[in-house]
């Protein structure tokens, strides 16, 4: 390398020099899957691709889609023409199916995003307030501003848990109703919200306080103990909108698929909000096939896990402070300018996460597979040397 400046040509070149095939083959043999493509339409989980940005920085499942989602899109094309009512009804009634809820449950959304905008804008009174943790995640937000409604910040406690007690103070202390809005696992943190304290705040919903709960990484959480907001909606619960996207572990981030879960009375007010034919076919039957691919749902929770645990051990070797995830996600200390970090990170060929509220001197990584992190941890090493971390 000449200098210490990542802007010299010989960083890139050493990149493109550095292999691992050899172990991201060990990696996956330890999940017991072989170290060629699972299929000649899915993407090599065993070695780096030199040629473009490790894209580390919108938690996606590096994956991709299952093999059967796939399939499901390419049989799916010819009837693109046609509209997408027969697709999403197999997709929901698929959904209802697996979390034992009726169709009258579920919404549809183009995205969970759009799930967001809906349940925002069924619940919404006259002097209701936003009240949400800070950092979290922020589309919401938008959707709160445009409708003139009030967002009331509550930044995370000091040990980057989002602070219930505060959040609580803030409803009690409004004169009007409140929109709750709790990202959990959260994201930028990946830390899941205490599950006593959540579950009793939860049963205090009414039509003074509302929740939105969005369970984005959900099917990451390996903790025990952890329950679902939807058992609140199954137990009769008004006034609470569980939001889930196929984003994140399914890998469908560029179908836009997502889904609320509600009691029926609320799904219709968030219905009334709905844009029409908000679903696209493709979207649908891949999320279906995705539902049905259980092995590559376990294959993507190792890969996610091993390549976790190599990161861990790196930030340990290197004293960097960071929290332990339930998501796809791991959020660390860079011991510096957050920004410059990032910088520095694109010009070695690897996109990091954005700087967050409160966040400087962190950075929210996204998990690749475990040769990508392979290649992280040895350029994260490398920063250590020139001084950067």
């Amino acid at each position: 390398m000449q200098s210490n400046s990542v802007e010299s040509n010989s960083f890139k070149l050493s990149r493109r020099q550095f292999l691992y095939a050899g172990a991201a083959a060990s990696s996956l043999a330890s999940l017991g899957c072989s170290s060629s493509p699972v299929s000649t339409q899915t993407p090599s989980v065993a070695t780096v691709d030199t040629t473009e940005a490790i894209p580390l920085n919108f938690n996606e499942n590096p994956l991709g889609l299952a093999p059967k989602a796939q399939q499901a899109v390419l049989e799916a094309l010819p009837n693109a023409w046609r509209y997408p009512d027969a697709a999403r009804s197999d997709l929901m009634a698929t959904i209802a199916s697996n979390l034992s809820l009726e169709a009258s449950q579920l919404i549809y959304g183009n995205g969970s995003s759009e799930v967001l905008k809906m349940a925002l804008d069924a619940l919404v009174q006259t002097n209701t307030q936003l009240v949400m943790p800070d950092p979290s995640y922020g589309v919401i937000i938008d959707y709160a501003m445009a409708r003139g409604v009030p967002v009331v910040k509550v930044k995370l406690d000091g040990n980057w848990q989002t602070d219930l007690a505060t959040m609580k103070a803030k409803v009690a202390a409004h004169n009007g109703p409140s929109i709750v809005y709790l990202c959990n696992p959260n994201n930028p943190t990946g830390l899941l919200l205490p599950q006593s304290e959540l579950n009793q705040w939860l049963d205090q919903a009414s039509s003074q306080l509302s929740f939105i709960v969005d369970e984005a990484y959900v099917e990451y959480v390996a903790q025990a103990g952890f329950v679902s907001a939807i058992e609140r909606v199954k137990q009769g619960q008004k006034h609470i909108v569980v939001c889930r996207t196929f984003s994140k572990i399914y890998a469908l981030a560029g179908l836009r698929v997502g889904y609320g879960v509600a009691h029926p009375e609320l799904i219709k007010l968030m219905q009334a909000q709905a844009s029409i034919d908000n679903a696209n076919l493709i979207g649908c039957v891949a999320a279906k096939a995705s539902l049905e691919s259980q092995q590559w749902l376990e294959l993507s929770l190792k890969s996610n896990s091993q390549a976790r645990a190599l990161v861990y051990q790196q930030l340990t070797e290197l004293g960097l402070d960071y929290l332990p995830s339930e998501t796809n996600f791991i959020f660390h200390k860079v011991n510096g300018d957050s920004e410059l970090y990032m910088q520095r990170m694109s010009k070695a060929g690897i996109l990091v996460g954005r700087p967050f509220n409160h966040g400087e001197g962190w950075n929210r990584l996204s998990i690749g597979t475990p040769a990508q992190m392979q290649y992280f941890c040895k350029t994260l090493a490398k920063f250590r040397e020139l001084g950067w971390v």
